[in-house]
């Protein structure tokens, strides 16, 4: 995913997308020791949300995410 940009000015929340090369989504493996927590995303989406979008499904279907910093309390700490 991309990093953190500005937060989104209307709900001050971040925006990632997910990175492309070739039209392929990019990906890393990276240590267990280097993950900090988990965090909860947002699909981006318009007025509708396309049908096709279920829970096992929407990380690879939607191409953007809102993180939740608002999830807990930890989490608006670390994320803010």
């Amino acid at each position: 995913f991309t990093p953190f940009q500005q937060p989104e000015s209307h709900h001050g929340l971040y925006k990632i997308c997910c990175l492309m090369c070739h039209g392929e989504r990019l990906a890393s493996i990276i240590d267990v020791l280097d993950i900090r927590r988990s965090v909860h995303l947002f699909p981006n989406f318009s007025a509708v949300v396309p049908c096709e979008w279920t829970s096992s499904a929407v990380l690879e279907l939607c191409s953007s995410f809102v993180v939740n910093s608002f999830s807990d309390r930890h989490a608006y700490l670390t994320i803010v």
